[in-house]
């Protein structure tokens, strides 16, 4: 069997295999634009929402683990000069001795926090950066069972793409959900022209369900403002397919 990688080293494969990902960055773009500079994006990946950001005129400041995902985010943003910043960090611990008036975390970021501790220590350095009139921005997804429990003896259909390498690549998929920790473990296996056996890559997932994100939200100080269920400002509700948390302090 081929080795198992890590999807999060690997800046320009991500960005290949996320070409359709764009429904969000109008949503996030004007949900800065209302709350002003400046503008703190958590788990800020390969820098794709900070262009919208950019795009308005704000100042943007970006978070992100991944040694490599942060130097092609900044170098990705070296045009918008000093209204653009990158920094590797942790999003748990981080310490930039600034207020922002606008803290986001998109798509599905936040589920790379595997426990309650992680979660309530991220919220809380959040809190201390947030402006005493800032907001802050989760968005993740509503957990499917169907998803979660999935037959393990089979794969699924993701997606397909041009891989960067070259060559006409389909993604499909296996999970593995431990209820006890509420963690999704997630295997891709990209399929390659002239390849014998697929690339695989594995990622985790905590999966947080609305009452869990109500607590942690409160417990770490922040006040839930709003509460949507999908990107048109709808209410939340069992058959949402998103989350989305607006708090302040």
């Amino acid at each position: 069997m081929p080795e198992i990688r890590d999807i999060y080293a690997a800046p320009e494969l991500y960005d290949a295999l996320h070409w359709w990902k764009n429904n969000d960055q109008d949503f996030i773009g004007n949900w800065v634009a209302e709350n002003g500079s400046p503008v703190l994006e958590l788990a800020a990946g390969t820098g794709r929402l900070a262009l919208p950001v950019l795009s308005r005129g704000l100042d943007y400041t970006g978070l992100e683990l991944s040694p490599e995902f942060a130097l092609f985010a900044a170098q990705k943003l070296e045009r918008f000069g000093d209204r653009a910043r990158i920094i590797q960090a942790d999003m748990r611990t981080f310490n930039l001795d600034r207020k922002f008036k606008a803290i986001f975390i998109g798509f599905n970021s936040f589920l790379h926090l595997y426990t309650d501790d992680d979660a309530r220590d991220c919220l809380l350095s959040v809190r201390k950066h947030l402006a005493d009139n800032g907001r802050f921005l989760v968005e993740i997804f509503v957990p499917d069972p169907w998803f979660l429990n999935r037959p393990q003896d089979r794969l699924y259909d993701v997606s397909s793409f041009q891989h960067p390498v070259g060559g006409y690549c389909t993604i499909k998929e296996s999970n593995d959900y431990d209820p006890a920790t509420e963690i999704n473990h997630v295997e891709w296996y990209f399929f390659r022209p002239l390849r014998i056996s697929p690339d695989r890559y594995r990622f985790d997932m905590r999966i947080y369900y609305p009452d869990t994100m109500d607590r942690l939200l409160n417990d770490s100080g922040l006040k839930i403002l709003e509460k949507f269920g999908d990107r048109k400002g709808n209410p939340l509700t069992p058959e949402s397919e998103l989350q989305i948390y607006i708090c302040g302090k």
